[in-house]
């Protein structure tokens, strides 16, 4: 049976978007998870998901329907989180304890076997008694809430018939009789398989006998019912016995383990997907808290090239002691791309990294941070924020136009149709006239493939050289822009 994942649609590995770590850094949103609660490990986790965001809406409409089960019902993610803490442990648990047992060696004489065998059916059948534990918690977490979204519907539908399953419900039946943690407190019955020279070929157990409770449990399902003759053979030839019974209880380890492990495998994603939905759900707390419009946006198809957002907050502003009522909202209908120019300190940048804070978010199945929002999901979204001046000595200009062309040619290198571009201060430097003409033609190369690229600069010359072309005109003047 496959793997369910609260995070992706179908079973392949995720692609890592190019140049996707850098973009997060230029955009600060390892800033932005700070205002979570969660673990530095927890938010390293949510950003690595972010990394491999995709142009597909199929896992962004996955994980946000998920996302908004979570934010309805946090009881829910609560209790999902709790199951999924002690569910992960399971295996490696097991897998200790199982090594504990030839800590010293194999076994070499047939009592050691035995004492062997039946240690590894107690801890294969605590094991399957766990996992089906586990899952009955699940099952009856689930059937508490109304979930809407079709990945949690289904696995509500599935915890619910693996729990009625007759074959887990029977197995569960007969791990629950090996709490006893000695082979001597029991009586066992087993098959045993010969071949013409009364060799051993297969030992199955039949049944199991606790004597405390004076019952007799079989293995029905285990094995089929057949009218074998029966011999009590006691303490005769007790090393063939004991061999035989040791294989017995291997058979039956291993039959507990198999369906332990087989239920397992179908969750084992969840508990450290669901990092990823409680970081996203602190984010979304922590937002409202603060008076930040959030809303989930609605995704378009890729050709429709839509870029659209009424109310755009750069929530960056929030992790240096702003409020919500303090930052200047923006409305964005860009159907081409754009130049940026406006003074100092007049909301350029912060105008740049909410667009693709908010890109990054909605290809992602998040919320954004806007009041409504179209968007038409990219190829990739790769950024170019101009470096600080303190990483170039003083007057060290021809040191920045050196790294910034090679910055580019790598965005260049990774470029693809219907990508997202966004530049910040790029070639900013007045002391190049070849700059200007220089960025035109790479912005032209960029519309001819069909990217959408945001400018922000102060080189008053492009301004002038890219009239006649596709492109708008942007000024920002007191946090706004206007045409």
């Amino acid at each position: 049976m496959k793997k369910i994942s609260l995070l992706y649609t179908e079973e392949k590995a995720p692609q890592r978007m190019r140049r996707s770590s850098k973009t997060i850094y230029d955009l600060s949103l390892d800033r932005i998870t700070e205002l979570t609660s969660a673990s530095k490990r927890e938010r390293n986790y949510f950003l690595e998901v972010l990394t491999e965001v995709q142009e597909d809406t199929a896992n962004a409409t996955h994980r946000s329907e998920i996302l908004k089960d979570f934010l309805n019902i946090p009881e829910l993610l609560d209790g999902m989180t709790q199951i999924f803490r002690g569910y992960d442990n399971l295996p490696s648990e097991t897998a200790e304890t199982l090594a504990e047992i030839f800590r010293y060696g194999l076994p070499t004489s047939a009592d050691a076997m035995l004492d062997a065998a039946y240690e590894e059916l107690y801890i294969n059948a605590h094991y399957a008694r766990n996992v089906i534990a586990y899952l009955g918690e699940l099952d009856r977490l689930l059937e508490k809430y109304p979930v809407k979204s079709k990945a949690l519907t289904e696995m509500k539908e599935l915890c619910k018939t693996l729990s009625g399953n007759e074959s887990i419900r029977e197995a569960e039946k007969a791990a629950e009789e090996f709490r006893n943690e000695t082979a001597d407190k029991y009586s066992f019955t087993f098959n045993a398989k010969l071949d013409k020279g009364m060799r051993l070929i297969k030992a199955s157990l039949a049944s199991v006998t606790d004597p405390k409770k004076a019952k007799k449990t079989g293995f029905p399902g285990f094995h089929k019912k057949k009218r074998n003759p029966k011999a009590d053979i006691g303490n005769s030839a007790s090393d063939c016995v004991q061999t035989a019974l040791a294989n017995a209880m291997s058979e039956a380890s291993s039959l507990f383990s198999g369906i332990a492990g087989a239920i397992y495998e179908i969750f084992s994603k969840i508990g450290k997907e669901l990092t990823f939905f409680r970081v996203a759900s602190d984010l979304a707390k922590v937002l409202k808290e603060h008076g930040v419009n959030i809303t989930f946006p609605e995704l378009c198809g890729t050709e429709e090239d839509i870029l659209r957002a009424e109310g755009l907050t750069d929530i960056l502003l929030l992790t240096e002691g702003k409020n919500a009522s303090d930052i200047v909202t923006n409305t964005i209908d860009v159907n081409r791309s754009a130049l940026i120019r406006g003074e100092n300190n007049c909301g350029k940048t912060s105008f740049l990294r909410a667009v693709g804070t908010a890109a990054f978010f909605a290809q992602s199945g998040l919320f954004v941070c806007a009041k409504s929002m179209s968007y038409s999901p990219r190829k990739s979204i790769l950024t170019h924020f101009s470096a600080a001046e303190k990483e170039f000595g003083q007057n060290d200009e021809a040191g920045r136009f050196e790294g910034e062309v090679q910055e580019i040619t790598e965005i260049l290198d990774n470029i693809q149709p219907h990508s997202l571009v966004l530049l910040n201060e790029t070639f900013q430097t007045t002391a190049y006239r070849e700059g200007a003409t220089g960025m035109k033609d790479i912005l032209c190369i960029l519309d001819r493939i069909k990217c959408r690229y945001l400018f922000v600069s102060h080189m008053k010359l492009l301004f002038e050289i890219m009239q006649n072309e596709n492109v708008k005109q942007l000024t920002a003047v007191g946090y706004r822009l206007s045409e």
